[in-house]
């Protein structure tokens, strides 16, 4: 994935015929939050959402990991606000 600006984002990729809009536990996640670009954070925070609202309808509820890395963005995007 590219930014307007032409740079990558470093948002992981979903294998070919995956959902690009989602971001399931088995997928890679970056280390270091604070190294991506606000526009890539906000696109791993909209695909983590949208994971999880899946993951709310389905038996045994939201994975661990999902909402420990939906939890990760949210702290850094907060962080970003405060800087």
């Amino acid at each position: 994935m590219t930014d307007p600006a032409g740079g990558s984002l470093a948002v992981p990729e979903r294998p070919a015929g995956a959902d690009p809009t989602v971001l399931v536990p088995d997928d890679p996640f970056p280390d270091d939050l604070m190294e991506l670009p606000l526009l890539a954070l906000q696109v791993l925070h909209s695909r983590l959402c949208r994971q999880l609202e899946r993951e709310h309808r389905a038996p045994g509820g939201p994975h661990p990991l999902t909402l420990d890395r939906l939890r990760d963005v949210g702290v850094e995007l907060d962080s970003r606000l405060i800087a």
